[in-house]
This record gives C-alpha cells, structure tokens and sequence, in this order.
C-alpha cells in the first residue's frame, strides 16, 4: 500500500548538521537592533548632532551641560540647542546659558560674552560706542544708549535704554547698575543692526521676582521663586569657597 504523500514522515537530519528549515533567519523587520546605552545622544538626536559639529564639542559633554538644568522641557532644549547651531556659542566660554523663571520654566540666554562674540563676527561691524545721561537717579545713570556702525550703512544704528524700565532686585542690578545697563543697551543695538534673532524675556519687568543674595550664605527670599541662571549659582558657590578660605 502506498502511502499518502502528506503523511510520510520526514526523516530527522544527520547528526552534527542543523536543518535548513530549523529556524527562518530574521528579516528587517523582526530584527532587533542593537544600541549602546548614551549613543542616542549624537546618532539619533539629529538637532544635538548638528549642535555638537557647530562648536567642535562632543555629543556627551553638551548633554552633561544640557543635564545640568533640571528639568528641562523638550522645546528649550531644542531652542537652546538651535541657537548654538545658528550662532556657534559655546557654553563652555560661557557664550549661552539658561535662565529659570518664576514659573520653573528655564529660557535660553544669550549672554554678554556671547553678544560680544556675534557682534564682532558680523562682516559689516565697523565699530562701537556708548554715551550714557547727564541726569542721574542716586548716581546711576538715567538712560544708556549704544551705537554700532557698519560699513554698508550710510548712517550709524542707535538704541537708548533706560534704567526705569530695566532694573530689577536681581543681585547683578544692585552690584554692578551701569554695567547692566550698557550689556542691555549692547544687546538691543546688535539685536537691530545686524537682525539677530533670540528669544527675549517673555516676563514683564513688573512680573520679575526679587531675590537677594548675601556672599557668605545665599538664600532668596522666603517663600519666593528666584531668577537665577546656573552660572550664577556656580559664581555663587565659588564666592562662598574664597570667603571660607
């Protein structure tokens, strides 16, 4: 009797060899990839890859700085990351840094070292000056005004700050007001003459919450959020070392 096809038993293969049907290889689609733990950082975070190329920094030192910042959202970190990419800021030379806010949200901060940096990197920027008021509130100046010339510019670009609508409790504003007052003018000049984009303050000047700041023990006041950027905390803490010494 012949037995039906569909029945016949198929014989177990030698030993010593696998079977060719044992086990189907694995296509790309079931493929599991194999990834290192921190390598999403460069490969696979494309605005961070960019970001590190543009300074000539590695993928891990950006993300120990970025990671510095507690809680940071998605968007700053993105914007914070564009604006080194488009500008080339280093935050290493403390070019850029990042501001908390009374909410616990953190803004990118292009800081005075950083302006001065995109100024003088400007082709056309011919030259800088500051003139400051006659009239005096105690013995700060009531206004500070920069001009910046450019050589493909018939006429100089001039912005006026003053002191009423930019002072604040901030400890920078009570040690050193004119110089305050000069970055700010600095800033809105270049922000002008050369078109350079940043992200401003979106808090009021009246919304800025007060802190105070004692050399030897620095604590805000009471019950009230501070604004203070991580390199102030770190010059602060640098300053409590040199007083213990």
């Amino acid at each position: 009797m012949i037995a039906n096809p569909s029945q016949v038993v198929p014989s177990p293969p030698p030993k010593g060899k696998a079977s060719k049907t044992s086990a189907p290889k694995p296509n790309a689609a079931n493929r599991i990839p194999k990834t290192k733990i921190g390598a999403k950082s460069v490969r696979k975070d494309p605005v961070l890859r960019a970001a590190t190329k543009a300074i000539g920094m590695r993928g891990s030192e950006l993300e120990a700085w970025l990671a510095s910042y507690p809680n940071l959202s998605i968007n700053t970190r993105t914007i914070t990351l564009q604006l080194i990419t488009q500008y080339r800021l280093d935050p290493k030379a403390d070019e850029i840094d990042l501001v908390q806010y009374e909410a616990g949200q953190w803004q990118a901060l292009i800081t005075v070292n950083g302006w001065a940096k995109l100024i003088n990197a400007q082709p056309a920027f011919c030259g800088i000056e500051f003139a400051e008021s006659k009239e005096h509130d105690g013995a700060i100046p009531r206004w500070m005004s920069c001009t910046i010339y450019r050589t493909d510019r018939v006429k100089p670009i001039t912005v006026k700050e003053y002191l009423v609508e930019l002072k604040t409790e901030h400890p920078c504003w009570q040690v050193m007001p004119r110089r305050m007052l000069r970055h700010r003018a600095m800033q809105q000049c270049a922000r002008l003459a050369f078109g350079i984009t940043v992200p401003e303050c979106k808090s009021p000047a009246s919304a800025l919450v007060k802190t105070q700041l004692d050399i030897k023990n620095p604590v805000p006041h009471a019950g009230i959020p501070s604004i203070v950027s991580h390199g102030t905390i770190l010059k602060a803490h640098l300053l409590r070392e040199t007083h213990k010494k």
